[in-house]
């Protein structure tokens, strides 16, 4: 793939990392694109599409937009009417049948807690809420509460019968689907796009984004890499197309307790918020869910271990989401199925640790 522009890619990367404005910015090309957004799961997500009318494109936005609109009451831990906080209350009482798309992200959740060995774990959520990054209370649990609470936590927690669509939760294990709902709600609108004949189009949910096509002229979609010490500082760029990213990042969540900044990302096997000098991990893959599950797990082990999983984890022919969707994406059997580049802190400066074979499609200053 040809190297963009700077330019070029200095405007775009602005444009579809930050969001700012974005119509503003992107009607200097010759061919304007259609954008529409909304607020949903408590973010913005904005859709932009090139080479379609505008009534046409504004149609198939607002039907993938909706989506994620209904997405949110199905997957929603803030709303108690909500199929998820239903399931919640069902924990230590009898199985609860899923609903098609719940059943099928649990399916794919669980998949990447086995590949990265616990690290992302949508059974987490009582841990996090101890310490209060979900509610703002934003405490310091003693050991004890820590221990104790890690008793109700762990993917292997969660029996799904198959045959008859439910889940059984022992009493007190909760799930948040908060590492991989927006992702895969990405995936869900880029479905409906296609579906609705869209060619060339970007979505981006709260920084789960999903390009296919490529904007007229270019090569791909640009995609800025934030720099994490930096307020709204870019220090990479990304070349997207038929595939998607997404970045975890401790940056913006955080505890400060005398000189010590603690993150929200919490390690799922400890109880205890993510140390180390990893200050943001980018993942690029074949689906918006798995590049959301997987900066998650990554940012969690680090590089040095979390470059070796995405190493093993390959699509192999067999029938999971990983084969399905990477020979969907076009990748032939036995391929990496993901890459990502780390953002590290090397005393006072930054510095990129990344899969091989990014070459040309990933540009770092």
């Amino acid at each position: 793939m040809s190297l963009v522009d700077r330019k070029d890619i200095r405007l775009a990367a602005l444009v579809f990392l930050l969001l700012f404005y974005l119509p503003t910015l992107i009607s200097c090309s010759k061919e304007a694109p259609v954008v529409k957004e909304t607020y949903v799961m408590g973010t913005k997500a904005s859709i932009t599409i090139y080479g379609m009318s505008r009534t046409k494109a504004l149609g198939a936005a607002g039907k993938a937009l909706h989506e994620l609109h209904r997405l949110e009451t199905v997957m929603s831990t803030w709303d108690p009417g909500s199929e998820i906080s239903k399931l919640n209350l069902s924990a230590g009482k009898k199985p609860f049948v899923l609903s098609p798309e719940l059943s099928e992200l649990i399916r794919i959740s669980t998949l990447f807690s086995e590949k990265t060995g616990g690290a992302f774990d949508i059974t987490a959520r009582p841990i996090v809420r101890l310490w209060g990054f979900q509610d703002g209370a934003r405490q310091l649990p003693s050991d004890k509460e820590i221990s104790n609470t890690l008793d109700r936590v762990g993917y292997g927690k969660i029996k799904i019968d198959e045959n008859r669509n439910s889940v059984t939760l022992p009493e007190g294990t909760q799930i948040d689907l908060a590492g991989v709902a927006k992702g895969y709600g990405v995936d869900r609108c880029v479905e409906i796009l296609k579906n609705e004949g869209v060619e060339s189009a970007l979505v981006n949910l709260g920084g789960n984004i999903y390009a296919f096509g490529s904007p007229p002229g270019k090569t791909g979609w640009v995609v800025g890499i934030r720099n994490p010490t930096g307020d709204s500082e870019i220090t990479g760029y990304i070349i997207l197309k038929d595939e998607a990213v997404a970045t975890s990042g401790n940056y913006e969540n955080f505890i400060r307790r005398d000189d010590e900044t603690i993150g929200h990302i919490i390690n799922p096997l400890t109880g205890r918020p993510v140390s180390g000098n990893t200050l943001s991990v980018t993942v690029i893959s074949p689906t918006a869910a798995a590049s959301d599950a997987l900066s998650t797990a990554l940012f969690v082990l680090g590089p040095e271990k979390g470059l070796n999983i995405l190493r093993e984890i390959k699509g192999t022919g067999s029938e999971d989401y990983i084969s399905e969707t990477a020979l969907r994406a076009g990748k032939s059997a036995g391929a990496q199925y993901a890459k990502a580049v780390f953002i590290v802190s090397d005393g006072s400066r930054i510095r990129f640790v990344k899969s091989r074979g990014l070459e040309g499609k990933v540009i770092l200053e």
